[in-house]
């Protein structure tokens, strides 16, 4: 019969959390529960893991240092998928601190049972509280979420939820996820939508929330920063390619003039492909290596770079000729338009070009 566990990742919990995996235990629709102790050292940290311990239906797996919440995932994840092989059919994460109730747990569970491939999430409303959020929470979830939306178009209500049910398939492929701290669940909700085989599904949950919530490790300048590394790499590519393209566009329109024909040809024609040729080259090595360091085909990848290159090139062209035609003078019509562009740009890169090979077989479905 197939088979379903909680996964609850847990650094230096309150003295509570064994009430809690007691209760998640006796949940219908789970086989069992794996806490991962994720190196915690804190003064009496140690009782509690020993009363997790003894508690029937429960695995205590332990990390000897500190690793991050996506890693703790990921060992529980590798754990049940040797142990259960073809036999599971999924993990609902579960948050140490008491926020997810286990009548919510069982929700979003069943909803899995009904949509086995969909990656669920249970996700909070944080306008229903009396208490006020702090900034590093409310923070954090609203930049997500618009990042998220602005990336893929989908919009979900609360993407720092850890309240989520992974399919066994999405289990194995998470795996592959770099990141091992809190960036790990964005990072899952982007690989997901594109090369899920199923659909980002949401269910509404009980919004449970400890003022300060002094249990969260999530700091909001540290970890903030490691949840947009990707894209802070891309803007740093970006910025460097764009200086080279900048500087060589204007050293030749100043020095053939905006309105010069050569060959046939304006002279923003030719200033605007030599910058973009040497530019384009520049970006393709910084964005493969340094920013998603994919390990794809470098023919393929260059090729269909090469392609979007074309197409921000033509976009680019018309639009500073077309804000020419509007009197703008065309080194200001070029920052207009490349900065337009330049999120559609970042979108393509990670989502096609650049994108990690998927475990899954056959072709995503999407909402």
């Amino acid at each position: 019969m197939p088979s379903l566990y909680a996964v609850i990742p847990a650094y230096e919990p309150l003295p509570s959390l064994p009430g809690l995996v007691r209760e998640v235990v006796r949940i219908s629709q789970l086989k069992g529960v794996v806490v991962v102790d994720d190196g915690s050292r804190k003064e009496g940290t140690k009782e509690t893991f020993a009363e997790i311990e003894k508690i029937e239906g429960c695995r205590l797996l332990r990390h000897q240092e500190n690793k991050g919440k996506g890693a703790s995932m990921k060992t529980a994840f590798r754990y049940l998928l040797e142990k259960e092989g073809n036999d599971l059919l999924g993990a609902v994460t579960v948050d140490a601190d008491g926020q997810h109730l286990p009548v919510d747990i069982g929700k979003v569970l069943a909803f899995f049972l009904e949509h086995q491939t969909d990656y669920v999430l249970g996700v909070r409303d944080f306008s229903t509280l009396e208490v006020k959020i702090p900034w590093r929470s409310r923070f954090g979830n609203n930049l997500t979420e618009k990042v998220f939306k602005l990336f893929t178009g989908t919009a979900l209500k609360d993407t720092q939820t850890g309240l989520r049910v992974y399919p066994r398939d999405f289990m194995q492929e998470a795996l592959q996820i770099k990141p091992d701290r809190y960036e790990f669940e964005l990072e899952a909700l982007l690989r997901f939508f594109r090369c899920g085989q199923g659909k980002i599904q949401q269910v509404p949950i009980t919004t449970v929330y400890e003022e300060n919530n002094p249990s969260s490790h999530f700091n909001p300048v540290k970890d903030s920063i490691r949840i947009y590394a990707i894209f802070f790499k891309f803007i740093g590519a970006s910025v460097i390619s764009s200086v080279i393209d900048f500087l060589i566009f204007s050293v030749m329109i100043l020095s053939l003039g905006q309105d010069r024909m050569i060959l046939g040809r304006t002279s923003i024609l030719w200033s605007l492909l030599t910058a973009r040729i040497i530019s384009c080259s520049v970006n393709f090595v910084l964005d493969k290596e340094a920013v998603f360091g994919s390990k794809g085909h470098w023919l393929r990848q260059s090729f269909l770079f090469f392609l979007l290159a074309i197409f921000l090139f033509t976009a680019s062209y018309f639009g500073i000729r077309g804000l020419k035609h509007f009197g703008i003078h065309p080194i200001i019509a070029k920052i207009l338009v490349e900065g337009t562009l330049f999120f559609l740009s970042f979108a393509i890169q990670h989502f096609l070009i650049f994108r990690s090979k998927s475990v899954f077989k056959g072709k995503p479905k999407r909402a």
